[in-house]
């Protein structure tokens, strides 16, 4: 018996009734325990070693990560593989309710769907059944089901590595057909500034003030928007200020983002930011405070990387093809590969993500699971 010969009908039907299942549990970021809690129960009735970390307390959420093991494999002299997805989903997330339209499974139309993850939490349960049906004793196999991803993948960013062997992964939440890999992905840094002017009344004294509103309006004229190169975009998306439309604006806080697959560029652009603001202020008579974090680092997987043959064969087997593509998102292969595990993304055949109009059909929800199972056959 072998992945293909599986019986398609039956196959389609488990895989649409757990989709729906899991979609319908409420799990938005900081509030996975009851998603983590019905995953658990399926990681150990299908034979997995399962722990929680305890990440859910150092991001302020309810739950951890899933760190699950085959028992089988203490007794093998081969490195395991990883496979990857996360429990979140993005508001609005909460009341789900799925509906199957054809060969496509969407949601009532006030929700997202969350196939971004729960179509790679089914590919990889799902996966695990066709293989068990195939070979009763597996190779060594650890599956991660993170939390809080959508959140700057902090369930990966505070994961204990040292917990894990693999040397490959492949994390299974990318808005592509099945057969797409994510090889690349960039660097994400968040800022943050505040610009800090002098308050006064606007109808009788304006010129005592010195308004932040406006210096933080020159700076922002000034700064990259969208596509800096091909390679780089930079944002501004929350601008927050002021005390009344009669007062001069004596504070203004502004987050923004650049994402670049060079490293270089980014930090360059960073500087480009902050510098605008601080040359404004020093016009105007204002003071700035520019802080920025790296959420995550890029990374770049050679095409002729074992990870990659692995797949070339497993989608030969499943009748796909093969297409490289870099992403401008970040996934929790941007964090594996910063703590040394070569990993990819994997297209799962959810359209439309982070939106209400977010679907996914299940001819894709099937080869998802069957590029799972080769994947954990290594065949």
């Amino acid at each position: 018996m072998h992945v293909t010969s599986v019986d398609e009908h039956k196959l389609r039907t488990e895989l649409v009734e757990e989709f729906c299942e899991l979609v319908q549990v409420d799990s938005e970021p900081y509030e996975e325990a009851e998603l983590a809690q019905v995953v658990e129960k399926k990681l150990l009735e299908l034979g997995f070693e399962v722990e929680r970390d305890d990440v859910g307390k150092k991001i302020g959420g309810n739950c951890g990560n899933l760190i699950a093991r085959l028992p089988e494999a203490h007794c093998s002299h081969e490195k395991p593989i990883l496979l990857c997805a996360h429990l979140d989903r993005v508001p609005p997330g909460f009341g789900v309710k799925p509906c199957l339209k054809g060969d496509r499974i969407v949601s009532s139309g006030d929700t997202v769907l969350g196939a971004d993850d729960a179509a790679g939490l089914v590919a990889i349960l799902a996966g695990m059944r066709i293989a068990r049906r195939v070979q009763s004793v597996l190779p060594p196999l650890e599956v991660i089901i993170t939390v809080c991803e959508e959140k700057g993948l902090q369930g990966s960013r505070h994961l204990d590595y040292s917990k894990l062997q693999s040397e490959m992964g492949f994390v299974f939440d990318a808005a592509r057909p099945v057969g797409v890999v994510i090889t690349g992905a960039p660097t994400h840094i968040k800022f943050e500034v505040d610009v800090i002017g002098r308050a006064a009344h606007a109808g009788i004294n304006p010129e005592d003030g010195v308004s932040a509103m406006q210096t933080a309006a020159e700076a922002i004229t000034h700064v990259p928007f969208g596509w800096v190169d091909e390679n780089t975009t930079a944002n501004i998306g929350l601008i927050n200020g002021g005390e009344a439309m009669n007062i001069v604006c004596e504070r203004v806080h502004l987050v923004g983002e650049v994402r670049s697959h060079d490293d270089e560029v980014a930090a360059n652009v960073l500087k480009q930011f902050e510098e605008c603001f601080v040359n404004e202020a020093a016009k105007s008579g204002a003071t700035t405070k520019f802080e920025a974090s790296t959420l995550y680092k890029s990374y770049y997987v050679e095409e002729n990387s074992e990870a990659i043959q692995l797949l070339q064969n497993a989608l030969s087997r499943i009748g796909r093809s093969m297409t490289l593509e870099l992403s401008n998102g970040g996934t929790d292969a941007n964090q594996f590969n910063a703590h040394g595990i070569e990993s990819v993304g994997l297209g799962i055949g959810f359209e439309q993500a982070h939106s209400t109009r977010e679907s996914i059909t299940v001819e894709e929800l099937v080869a998802a699971a069957k590029l799972a199972s080769c994947l954990i056959l290594r065949t």
